[in-house]
């Protein structure tokens, strides 16, 4: 994308993705203007259209100056495309089933795609303090479908005394510093300065695919017997 800002012209960056449909095209730009964010710093909004013709929604984008250079920082429009979830994260419970009913959805992935929204509208601060949320319902979630019998002890409990308690090896270690970058999202000093929410995101995926390992190495000892 070319653009007159002041009596400079500039080449930015096009987006390649759709924020609607997630899928990679060439969109094409409709308008952009310049203009100045509230940290005085200089921007362009460009307006352009999904090229894919399931989708053709049109979206917003921003792109920021920094001591780098200018970036394209975030799509202002449409919802970011969340991981790819194990079956056993997205089959996952919360809590445990109580006087026949059957219980509801785990709110992880819920919490987790709101703070990823959040994210992407550049609310940082409120988005660290979500990805911790998300982990704790992960982490007691999971916890209680692997021993129901203590639910209320789980549900009651802090998330490191649940870690503590029902996790081990290298997925307890991670799990403890996940909480601990989470913790931090939330605090008026941070700890880990040179951690960010890029990096919790990771711890988390890590954590989904050591579930997923485990829970598939549990099940095939148990439906694959000697005969």
């Amino acid at each position: 994308m070319f653009i007159k800002v002041g009596n400079s012209g500039l080449n930015l960056t096009d987006p390649n993705i759709c924020p609607h449909c997630h899928v990679t095209n060439e969109p094409k730009q409709s308008f952009a203007i310049d203009t100045k964010g509230e940290d005085d710093k200089q921007q362009v909004i460009s307006v352009w259209r999904c090229a894919n013709r399931d989708c053709h929604k049109q979206f917003g984008v921003l792109h920021q100056q920094e001591e780098k250079g200018w970036v394209l920082s975030r799509f202002l429009t449409g919802l970011p495309k969340g991981p790819i979830w194990p079956k056993p994260i997205e089959d996952l419970k919360h809590g445990a089933a109580k006087d026949g009913q059957l219980p509801s959805p785990s709110r992880f992935i819920k919490t987790y795609l709101q703070s990823l929204r959040a994210e992407s509208l550049g609310l940082d601060e409120l988005a660290g303090m979500g990805y911790r949320k998300a982990i704790e319902f992960l982490v007691k979630d999971w916890a209680i479908q692997q021993h129901p019998e203590d639910q209320e002890k789980i549900e009651d409990a802090w998330l490191g005394q649940v870690i503590k308690d029902y996790f081990q090896g290298d997925l307890k270690e991670i799990l403890e510093r996940a909480t601990w970058l989470g913790n931090d999202q939330a605090h008026y000093k941070k700890v880990f300065e040179d951690f960010d929410i890029s990096i919790l995101k990771e711890l988390i995926d890590l954590i989904m695919v050591e579930l997923d390992r485990q829970y598939k190495k549990e099940h095939y000892l148990k439906a694959i017997q000697k005969k």
